[in-house]
């Protein structure tokens, strides 16, 4: 069943589905009619019994009552009739044989009985059994109708019945599979058109009919889906080319450095100093190989992090005293204002990264003489570490993409300081996976706030 089509498995499942109405209906119409017809034979036995009951009331001699009584049964309605007393026949229809007569019933009473039975030489009878007494005597009557032209009926009804069911079934299987085809047709061209759609031709889209029905919700969903690859195919591809870009820059400079030292003998100055230029790049260069690497690893899931309580404002202050000698080097004031306890989970070294990346950044891009503050504060259930500068600032242009791989507000001052463009791309990729955010607001000008919240940790920091 799975290996059919769907167009297959809806048509089978339509006409199974009909099957079983079909013949829940039939059965209902083959036992309805067979009650009412039933219902109408007892119906003229209980009449001719009343009959019989009521004209026995004043009379003598019931026994020669009753056979004028059987006569006028068989004569008007065709009804047979057998009398027992004690036992014993004592009256029955003349037309009817010996060998046809049922046994006394036994247990009979005013109540009526209905039954069906086969009898001998006259077929299938309606049988109505009932006690009557008539000038205090019992007796047992038996009135019988033949039901032969009841099942005539009821054959004819079921070879009716038997014959349109398949047909139905047929004519039912052939419109389903047509209806099927003309429905799916729409998704089977949503899947050509996909088909046709590669990694060179992702700014096409999939034409939407209506989108009001399930078919143009699923077109929809499927554009919108290659609008984000699209998306993400850029961005590989920026990723590739920035990559490619920051990777050939030091690779070029070492180069050049070497074919100076070659083709030009140096002096032992001279040397020393495309040396210390080679190191230099290749310092660089492996700052760089070991944050693409670790970003790489991150995107693919196989950096585990450490999952313990942290004292976010004890390693804040640790972080700032860390990196204040490069801040006083430029002559700037680098303030600290924290909370006295603030605990987060999470991986002490990754969150300590992030501080050293967000202070790296402020005493880079702020002028010499000028402030750097940060605060550790809590806010609704979260910690929040905020990184405050006088700096440059940040068009408002610039900043949805600051945390994008090699972005760079101004390429040549970041090449200037070293960077590498991706430490605020390091930054928000290690607070997600601590569940946190990180939000960031500039003015050009006048500076930039750099804010990271974590959720807080509800147990205590290890002493």
């Amino acid at each position: 069943m799975s290996r059919l089509s769907i167009r297959w498995r809806l048509t089978l499942w339509n006409t199974a589905a009909l099957a079983v109405l079909l013949l829940v209906v039939g059965l209902l119409v083959y036992g309805l009619l067979r009650h009412a017809m039933l219902e109408q034979i007892d119906r003229v036995l209980i009449e001719q019994f009343h009959e019989l009951e009521h004209d026995l009331h004043s009379v003598e001699d019931p026994e020669s009552r009753i056979r004028h009584w059987i006569e006028e049964f068989h004569e008007h309605v065709g009804a047979l009739c057998v009398v027992y007393s004690d036992g014993v026949v004592v009256a029955r229809t003349d037309q009817m044989a010996a060998q046809s007569v049922p046994d006394r019933p036994a247990n009979a009473t005013g109540e009526s009985r209905f039954d069906s039975r086969r009898l001998p030489l006259i077929g299938r009878q309606r049988m109505l059994t009932r006690a009557l007494d008539a000038n205090g005597s019992r007796f047992d009557v038996v009135l019988m109708l033949p039901m032969d032209e009841v099942y005539k009926e009821l054959r004819g009804l079921a070879a009716v019945l038997l014959t349109v069911l398949p047909i139905s079934l047929l004519l039912a299987g052939g419109i389903g599979y047509a209806l099927a085809r003309r429905a799916l047709a729409p998704v089977e061209r949503i899947r050509q058109a996909t088909d046709e759609i590669t990694a060179e031709q992702l700014s096409r889209r999939l034409d939407v009919q209506n989108s009001g029905d399930e078919l143009g919700r699923l077109a929809q969903t499927i554009n919108a889906m290659i609008a984000r690859l699209e998306q993400s195919f850029a961005e590989v591809r920026r990723f590739t080319a920035d990559a490619s870009h920051e990777l050939r820059t030091p690779i070029a400079v070492i180069r050049a450095e070497a074919e100076v030292a070659m083709h030009q003998p140096p002096d032992a100055e001279e040397f020393q100093t495309l040396a210390g230029s080679i190191l230099e790049e290749c310092e660089h260069l492996t700052k760089l190989i070991d944050q693409l690497l670790m970003l790489s690893r991150e995107d693919a899931g196989l950096v585990p992090l450490e999952s313990q309580p942290i004292d976010l404002a004890r390693l804040v202050a640790d972080a700032t005293e860390m990196m204040r000698p490069l801040a006083e080097a430029k002559q700037q004031t680098l303030t600290l204002d924290s909370c006295t306890t603030a605990v987060v989970t999470g991986d002490c070294d990754r969150l300590r990264e992030v501080i050293y990346n967000l202070l790296d950044n402020a005493i880079k891009y702020t002028p010499s003489e000028d402030c750097i503050e940060v605060t550790v504060t809590e806010q609704s259930g979260m910690i929040a570490v905020a990184v405050r500068d006088t700096g440059i600032g940040i068009d408002a242009d610039h900043l949805p993409r600051v945390f994008d791989r090699f972005y760079r507000v101004d390429k040549s001052r970041s090449r200037e300081a070293g960077g590498t463009g991706l430490g605020l791309s390091i930054v928000q990729s290690i607070v997600w996976a601590h569940g946190g955010r990180v939000d960031i607001a500039s003015t050009p000008g006048e500076g930039t706030t750099c804010t990271v919240l974590l959720p807080r940790s509800g147990s205590d920091p290890p002493t």
